[in-house]
């Protein structure tokens, strides 16, 4: 999934420089930008913009971004930026993932992209066909090619990946949330705790499917007019 980016600063330079980051990160789009937050406010609360992560200044005239943030909590997340270090403790009191201080350095952004992903330790880029994904608690990302995946497992609030090489990663996320990021011409729900590709499917018979490499899942009752409807 591309995570689509807004920001929010009445200086153009401050602008400037968020949108240089965001261009060149794999996985994020800039959806539009502005300098007057009251139109930003019309923007997001008509849909004009929708966006999943808004960049969002401090300081600023008409209304602060303290202020405007709590007006549009529900419709996307939100990393206030600034270059007064004293509003620290009041962003984090909004609820904010992250405060970025004045000048932002392209290492400090990173790091709060880190803290995004972290929600789901899974980010994808590149319309599906890759993942990154947080291995072992680990504070950094390993990237895999879905069309390597051959079927997931999910196992309370993890999912173990299960590859056509043979590896297998194991995750902390749960199937709905890895499934939303996967190509869904190819990936399908076959029971509560599986999801296969298609791709790797040999047989279907009875309860269950054989996967390449003769590993069996099984079809739940309520996933088998779905699974059937994606051949």
């Amino acid at each position: 999934m591309i995570r689509s980016c807004y920001i929010v600063d009445d200086e153009q330079h401050g602008i400037e420089i968020l949108t240089d980051f965001v261009n060149q990160t794999p996985g994020l789009k800039l959806v539009g930008a502005d300098t007057n937050p009251l139109e930003a406010l019309n923007k997001i609360s008509n849909n004009e913009i929708k966006a999943d992560i808004t960049f969002l200044d401090i300081d600023m005239p008409k209304i602060s971004g303290l202020n405007l943030s709590k007006l549009i909590k529900d419709k996307t997340e939100v990393v206030f930026v600034t270059g007064f270090k004293d509003y620290a403790h009041q962003a984090f009191d909004f609820n904010a993932i992250d405060f970025l201080l004045k000048p932002v350095t392209y290492e400090r952004f990173l790091q709060t992209l880190d803290k995004i992903y972290a929600k789901t330790n899974i980010s994808s880029i590149v319309e599906n066909k890759f993942l990154f994904i947080q291995v072992n608690n680990k504070k950094k990302y390993i990237k895999i090619n879905t069309d390597e995946i051959t079927y997931i497992e999910g196992l309370s609030n993890y999912v173990r990946i299960h590859f056509v090489s043979g590896k297998v990663h194991t995750i902390y996320t749960s199937l709905k949330v890895i499934l939303e990021k996967l190509p869904q011409n190819l990936f399908v729900r076959s029971h509560k705790s599986f999801i296969i590709n298609l791709k790797f499917v040999e047989v279907i018979g009875g309860d269950e499917v054989i996967i390449q490499g003769n590993h069996v899942v099984p079809i739940g009752a309520s996933f088998r007019n779905d699974l059937m409807h994606n051949l």
